[in-house]
């Protein structure tokens, strides 16, 4: 037996197990692969993920050694499975808790009050995906000969089967078994997306893994392939901002900022999270910063803000809704000639928030801008 062949032999005993690591789909999908390790995907664990850490440092079940979050946090680890039991430390959880298969072998949904679950297939070897000038079709690998053996051809994957007919991969359900809400102990919506897909044709996927230009596999080359980066906080500027408008209108008493969000989700729905408009007006070479405006869902008790394992109640929301439109009024009259620069963007952790878990890392805390737009008045 060659190396060669001894080494696809293995590659395929493996995918044929269980778990599988991302270490065998490289081998075929060099570029995701690469892309996925850029990824939130890639860095959600308790290991790598500091926000993660800081809540679980704090958290009453640590004590316990109870963790709840594996399902959608680590879910490539196999003792923690459908349990509660702590991930261990090892290579899998820093580098894919979430693996290829964690997503990719998603076979249905079901919908709970506190949360989702995914339901994973049992059929060996299959994955799920989409495509849809194959929707519908079931791709086993085939060889194919014509004219006497002459021209050969190949399909699907040698490895793996490959399942185009299940509907949650093209309306986006595929991703709301982790994404969609979740409740505490308390029965409080700690987080809600509020998605409404309506007429859009816009999903999770398409909108969150754009096509970009690359090989999908090294076996078979193609132009295009999702992109797994995956990587909302540095791609936010150029992703999402596509979906938020932002406009001026004048009044009498001062002006208007309208706020459109065309995502079919909330933004920033997360209560660690919150966004924010900040609004400058230059005049005469002078510049005026106006008071921002902060848009966020904090949780509480007893009309005190508290972690979300305590809170029992939604102390504020106001964060900007699916497919809604904000009016946000200023009493600041406005002159001919006046520069006036509109700047929403958003904390990936509030800051005091990373201050009560004590988290100092900048990176974390740093006002991000989606949008920016200016407007000289007439």
């Amino acid at each position: 037996m060659s190396k060669l062949t001894f080494f696809f032999t293995l590659l395929l005993a493996s995918l044929q197990l269980h778990a599988l690591e991302n270490t065998a789909c490289k081998a075929c999908h060099p570029i995701i692969t690469a892309e996925y390790q850029r990824s939130i995907h890639a860095h959600s664990s308790i290991y790598t993920d500091p926000i993660h850490r800081a809540l679980w440092e704090k958290h009453p079940l640590k004590k316990e050694g109870r963790y709840a979050c594996a399902a959608c946090h680590s879910p490539s680890d196999p003792a923690v499975a459908g349990g509660n039991g702590v991930p261990a430390d090892n290579a899998v959880q820093r580098s894919e808790p979430i693996s290829c298969q964690g997503c990719h072998r998603i076979e249905s949904i079901e919908k709970h009050a506190r949360a989702n679950r995914n339901v994973y297939t049992k059929k060996p070897r299959t994955f799920f995906s989409a495509d849809p000038a194959r929707r519908g079709q079931k791709l086993h690998f085939q060889k194919r000969s014509s004219f006497f053996g002459l021209f050969r051809s190949k399909s699907g994957s040698p490895y793996h089967d490959i399942d185009y007919s299940d509907p949650i991969w093209y309306d986006g359900q595929a991703c709301m078994g982790c994404h969609s809400h979740a409740q505490n102990a308390h029965g409080l919506t700690l987080c809600d997306l509020g998605v409404k897909q309506g007429d859009s044709k816009e999903t999770c996927i398409s909108c969150h893994m754009p096509r970009k230009p690359g090989t999908l596999a090294n076996q078979k080359q193609s132009a295009t392939h999702a992109d797994h980066t995956m990587n909302l906080h540095s791609q936010l500027s150029t992703d999402l901002a596509r979906y938020l408008h932002l406009d001026l209108k004048r009044n009498p008493n001062g002006f208007d900022v309208l706020i459109k969000n065309d995502a079919t989700h909330t933004l920033f729905a997360q209560p660690l999270r919150s966004a924010q408009l900040r609004v400058s007006i230059e005049r005469d070479g002078k510049n005026l910063t106006l008071p921002p405006v902060t848009f966020a869902r904090v949780l509480g008790k007893a009309g005190k803000p508290t972690p979300s394992w305590i809170a029992d109640s939604v102390l504020r929301d106001d964060t900007l809704k699916a497919l809604e439109t904000r009016k946000i009024p200023f009493d600041t009259p406005l002159k001919a000639g006046d520069r006036v620069t509109l700047e929403f963007g958003y904390y990936r952790l509030r800051p005091k928030v990373a201050k009560k878990l004590g988290i100092d890392d900048p990176e974390l805390t740093k006002f991000q801008v989606m949008k920016r737009k200016e407007f000289t008045v007439r």
